[in-house]
């Protein structure tokens, strides 16, 4: 027995030994940029009192397409307050007022709309925004683009004719895009791109299937473009929202005791809000996270998890 404590205990010295030796190792390692995965990456600290731009203004220029419907409004308002100068279209009354109150120079691209000729399936709704913003602050920062045209129905009854549509709203408008906006800001060597999807596209109605379908596949083409954008610096990440508390939504869910029905389905209860939403968007354009690309964000209280539909009697 004693034999026996003898060699555990030279056994345990040894295992300290060894990790004494290894964390020393470590450190000198890491003292000289040896470490796996840091000998040619360079390290980016975002400083939040100086935050990077690519403006030849000193401060940071943000494109926002749709200032007028969904988080488009409040996330204007939060980008001022944290210092952005904007380009944005069809702004909400008063918006611009409220921006500028902040402090906020706000440029407004005319002739670009949500329904109509020059929405953001038109090939050339994106680069308006781009062009303005070099001609007016030399640059842009960040960038946040709602693609949108929802209807459909199920695989029996969809058409062509809808097929069609929801494949140049909700995803070639996305390549058009991301086109436009990735270029400069590459060339640039930093920027942040958030483009509005659908969390439909994680869990949506089996009977919006051009939407639904579109979406999903916006999510992954966006995945891919940030795979192409993330060497040189810029982030690109997907947004989704569904049941939110717009001003029309009561109509279009068909009058609050059909609205009230479908919250009761939520996990949480109730319609979020756009202020929530653009809360959670924010981080993703502001400049001081430079580290998350690639991810599809969905937010729907709870609905694109919950398995509603599955009953577990026993394990």
């Amino acid at each position: 027995m004693t034999n026996e404590t003898e060699k555990q205990a030279e056994a345990e010295l040894g295992r300290r030994d060894f990790l004494t030796a290894g964390a020393a190792g470590m450190a000198g390692m890491a003292a000289a940029g040896m470490t796996a995965g840091t000998a040619s990456a360079a390290t980016l600290i975002p400083d939040p009192e100086n935050i990077w731009t690519n403006s030849n203004t000193g401060r940071r220029v943000a494109i926002i397409n749709d200032a007028l419907l969904q988080i488009g409004p409040p996330l204007a308002i939060n980008l001022a307050k944290a210092g952005h100068d904007l380009v944005i279209g069809q702004p909400e009354e008063g918006l611009v007022g409220k921006l500028e109150a902040l402090g906020s120079k706000v440029v407004v691209i005319e002739g670009v709309e949500q329904d109509g000729p020059n929405d953001e399936s038109n090939p050339e709704h994106a680069k308006k925004f781009v062009d303005a913003a070099v001609e007016n602050f030399g640059g842009f920062d960040s960038a946040y683009f709602r693609t949108a045209f929802h209807g459909g129905s199920d695989i029996l009854n969809v058409t062509k004719e809808q097929l069609q549509k929801s494949f140049e709203s909700n995803f070639v408008a996305v390549v058009e895009a991301l086109q436009a906006v990735l270029p400069p800001l590459m060339e640039a060597g930093q920027g942040q791109v958030l483009i509005l999807t659908s969390a439909s596209a994680v869990r949506g109605p089996y009977d919006y299937i051009p939407y639904v379908s579109l979406r999903a596949a916006a999510n992954s083409l966006i995945q891919c473009a940030a795979m192409t954008a993330a060497e040189k610096g810029v982030c690109v990440n997907a947004f989704g929202t569904n049941f939110l508390n717009y001003p029309d939504a009561v109509e279009s869910y068909g009058g609050e005791d059909a609205m009230a029905h479908v919250a009761s389905k939520l996990p949480v209860g109730r319609f979020g809000e756009p202020e929530e939403m653009a809360h959670v968007a924010t981080p993703f354009l502001d400049g001081k996270n430079m580290f998350t690309t690639g991810q599809s964000i969905m937010l729907a209280g709870g609905y694109n998890s919950r398995m509603d539909d599955l009953k577990f009697t026993k394990w």
